[in-house]
């Protein structure tokens, strides 16, 4: 085991590493041979419920994927995707409640001229085009993340022993395969460890208090909204709540944990596709706090789209000490 100054020069960025904090993403996973791509839950699920795929690439109010040719998971997966909506999972969860909602209604809409009006057709509906959601998103996506196995892996970075870590991953890799105390992790999303933790996986767009409060708004005078409507609400809010990833509900839990940090000077981004969906955690917390620390982000190949993102990024959060490398500086 090299000495704390010989680490110090490996790593090249010149930082006391009992300040540094790492941030964690799929890529650090990916970047040690795990197979925790999209694409790989896309192949798992195509093996354990056909279904669910046929139901989600046949659903016509996702959000199809804005960056399919850079995405992580397209690049780096264990397989080219061709429908880019698994290449960008998470951001292709971004439903369009309100057209699905406006249409289902306009079609199932209860006919007082008939003997059987309808009165259930709407939220009946809903459940049977929304029923796979729940199954995407929280009961298979904890079976695919509890296969994935990590008890073989071997360390292949050099990481500084007394640094923290904030990961966005739902496996045990920095516990199991580099021997990390716990109490020096926040696993922010959940972790498979824990059988009774929610894994986090969705958009933060699928807030279901304000799917409800817009419904409601929009619906609340219809003079069937008791009888027909108001059901069909309480199950499309449910579904959207299976899909959702609650950014701002963890901001107390990332602070908390912030809060019993030393001064950290240097923030490391291993693998985390901090201009996207977790986004907001940068915005609100974490650069707020570290403005004036150097970052480093960790890429697994540099170009000059990487280096654009990574200066417009820095640019809008006002952080000026940052720069880019490669995983083999920590090798």
């Amino acid at each position: 085991m090299m000495c704390n100054m010989e680490r110090e020069r490996r790593i090249g960025a010149g930082f006391d590493a009992a300040i540094s904090l790492l941030i964690i993403g799929n890529g650090f996973d990916l970047h040690h041979g795990l197979a925790t791509s999209y694409s790989d839950y896309h192949k798992w699920l195509k093996v354990h419920d056909k279904q669910v795929v046929k139901d989600f690439d046949s659903f016509v109010y996702a959000v199809e994927c804005s960056d399919f040719e850079n995405s992580l998971d397209c690049t780096r997966g264990s397989a080219r995707e061709d429908n880019p909506r698994w290449c960008s999972l998470e951001e292709s969860l971004g439903i369009e409640w309100d057209d699905l909602c406006y249409e289902t209604l306009d079609h199932t809409y209860p006919d007082l001229t008939e003997d059987n009006p309808g009165w259930d057709d709407f939220w009946i509906e809903l459940q049977v085009r929304l029923e796979y959601l729940k199954k995407l998103t929280r009961d298979h996506f904890r079976e695919w993340v509890e296969s994935i196995d990590v008890s073989n892996v071997k360390p292949v970075l050099d990481l500084p022993d007394t640094a923290s870590f904030i990961t966005f991953n739902y496996t045990p890799t920095l516990e199991y395969v580099y021997g990390v105390r716990p109490d020096r992790i926040l696993h922010i999303h959940g972790c498979v460890l824990d059988r009774n933790e929610l894994l986090q996986f969705g958009s933060p767009d699928n807030n279901p208090f304000e799917l409800q409060k817009m419904l409601e708004d929009k619906y609340g005078m219809d003079d069937f909204y008791g009888a027909t409507i108001q059901q069909g609400v309480t199950v499309a809010c449910d579904r959207c709540a299976d899909t959702w990833k609650d950014i701002e509900g963890n901001y107390d839990a990332l602070n908390h944990f912030l809060d019993t940090l030393a001064n950290v000077n240097t923030v490391i981004i291993m693998g985390n596709s901090f201009d996207k969906v977790d986004k907001p955690y940068y915005r609100d917390v974490l650069a707020p706090r570290y403005r004036d620390a150097k970052w480093v982000f960790c890429e697994y190949k540099s170009n000059e789209d990487k280096e654009y993102a990574i200066d417009k990024f820095c640019h809008e959060l006002a952080i000026s000490n940052y720069r880019m490398t490669r995983y083999e500086e920590f090798k």
